[in-house]
């Protein structure tokens, strides 16, 4: 067992000493995983009867998020095990108990942490875990009587307070909710983490103001507030108003800390209010608050956003200048390339841009796509088919390359048999908003299924600044069936964005990529007139 854990970690640890740059990280985890479970796979294989190695295995597998397996090796090494062995089974149990809560499956997880108890009953870990099973099977009762015992043992557990608060929070009994969660921030007024558990009590809730708060005092408190930022971020989507007032409140109240503008950007432009966000990212260059490439790239992408192209590519080549040899970015060169495009049309300095950034980051498919829709536009066919299918070689299911690929198979080469194959590939890509399957069945003259897609992507997405309102009229615009009424809801979606905020004037004005343009819309006699009415989308303010 010892010489297995040694070869798992000897092989973690010569692929982490090759991760360079932060862009690095996800691919060289992925490597790690790999070679950490060809280590275990190769144990087991070898020895299927060594259940130390199956558990270190399952252990792993829980890790790396592959609980069906992590469940089946559990499973196995609890048929191998010696009835004497008490420990190995009561960890084993437990880790079964802790995949089955990840799976949902909680009455079997009950089942488990049952076995579990048999064995040691006044395990704390145990009680936690029963606990939120109880609570996820809606047993509030058993949930209580679980987390009081830990409180009855460790008075200043934080996350039994949360658990309890949720408890109450579930009983509308909303007073003793907020009185567990403020014993917890009173106990541990400078750990993030029990201002975060109050944010989720408060947001079940719908104390949306002081949820926001809460997260807010949850990025202050600590030294990592990356996961106070990224729940923020997650909040935003379904209570924006409420997130944006109080980073505005908190950014009046400490003006020089640059966070609460930076983060209120992000958010901004992840809901497509570019007027928003470019205002909080002209607050931190106009008062020097940081001084980083992300900050003036963002601010060319929201001027970018917003038709400003001339002033957008000043700012991105301010980026660029300042990146370093080891933080090359293939979005920073590609957005410099679109803004040459929209200024006079100028191909050949875009063209020399992306030529720049392959050199920088040869193969990267962000770059090679831009490049085949530069090629596209120019009219080269051929050449962008050849940069196509180089790009599928390596990402056969990449959607927006699919649909470039049989766009122009279709309308520029006149060859439907091809472009059908290609759109039906797109089918097996999924049928989320990202996949834009709804165009692809619109091509292949399935525009019911389209239709329903649509509906689909509006009601699943949650994000609410207007962004799958855009493809959807966008799509309607392409099927566009006068007695289905396809035009006009495509007009409605239209009016739908906006209503949400939606603020890129590019989208809506000038882009004509294939797939997603509003290049049809623009053509209904009363398009000016709604973008017109709703030009404030469009303003830089707060």
């Amino acid at each position: 067992m010892k010489r297995i854990l040694w070869a798992a970690m000897l092989a973690l640890c010569v692929i982490e000493m090759s991760a360079q740059t932060a862009a690095d990280d996800e691919r060289v985890r992925q490597r790690i995983q790999t070679a950490v479970m060809e280590v275990y796979d190769k144990a087991v294989a070898e020895n299927p009867n060594d259940y130390d190695t199956r558990f270190a295995r399952a252990n792993q597998l829980y890790l790396n998020g592959d609980y069906k397996s992590a469940l089946a090796d559990a499973n196995i090494v609890l048929s191998q095990l010696p009835a004497k062995d008490k420990e190995m089974q009561f960890d084993t149990y437990m880790l079964k108990a802790r995949t089955l809560a990840e799976l949902k499956e909680y009455e079997d997880e009950v089942e488990a942490l049952q076995a579990a108890a048999a064995i040691n009953p006044k395990s704390m870990a145990l009680i936690d875990l029963m606990g939120k099973a109880c609570y996820n099977l809606g047993d509030l009762d058993a949930a209580e009587q679980n987390f009081k015992t830990i409180l009855r043992d460790t008075p200043m557990n934080y996350d039994a307070h949360y658990w309890l608060a949720r408890v109450e929070a579930k009983r509308n009994n909303y007073g003793k909710a907020y009185e567990y969660c403020d014993n917890a921030v009173n106990l541990f007024p400078a750990t993030p983490q029990v201002y975060l558990n109050r944010a989720d009590v408060l947001n079940s809730m719908q104390q949306y103001d002081q949820a926001a708060q809460d997260i807010v005092s949850a990025m202050s408190v600590g030294n990592d507030e990356g996961l106070a930022m990224s729940k923020l971020i997650e909040m935003s989507d379904e209570h924006y108003e409420p997130v944006m007032k109080v980073l505005a409140s908190s950014s009046d109240q400490a003006p020089r800390v640059g966070m609460f503008h930076y983060v209120r950007a992000l958010i901004a432009m992840r809901q497509n209010h570019y007027g928003q966000a470019l205002w909080s990212l002209n607050n931190i260059i106009n008062n020097q608050l940081y001084e980083y490439h992300s900050i003036y790239y963002y601010q060319a992408k929201c001027l970018f956003e917003l038709g400003k192209y001339a002033e957008a590519l000043t700012s991105v080549n301010k980026a660029i200048a300042m990146l370093g040899t080891d933080e090359q970015d293939a979005d920073y060169y590609i957005l410099k390339a679109k803004c040459h495009q929209n200024i006079k049309n100028n191909t050949s300095a875009a063209q020399m841009a992306l030529d720049q950034a392959a050199k920088l980051m040869p193969n990267n498919t962000a770059i090679m796509l831009q490049q085949a829709r530069l090629l596209t536009d120019m009219r080269a066919d051929q050449k962008a088919l050849d940069q196509l299918n180089t790009l599928l070689a390596s990402k056969p299911q990449h959607v927006e390359a699919l649909l470039l690929k049989g766009w122009i198979q279709k309308y520029r080469q006149n060859n439907p048999t091809a472009a059908g194959k290609t759109f039906t590939q797109v089918l097996d890509c999924g049928d989320d908003l990202s996949s834009l399957r709804g165009f692809a069945l619109h091509e292949l003259g399935r525009d019911d299924e389209a239709r329903q897609w649509a509906q689909k992507i509006i009601q699943d997405n949650k994000i609410i600044g207007g962004q799958s309102y855009i493809i959807a009229s966008a799509l309607m615009s392409c099927i566009n069936n006068y007695e289905a009424g396809d035009k006009a809801k495509s007009i409605d979606y239209l009016r739908s964005a906006l209503a949400n905020g939606y603020g890129s004037v590019h989208e809506l004005m000038d882009n004509e990529t294939p797939y997603v343009n509003l290049k049809l819309v623009r053509r209904y006699p009363d398009f000016l007139t709604i973008i017109d009415q709703n030009n404030t989308n469009f303003q830089v303010k707060r």
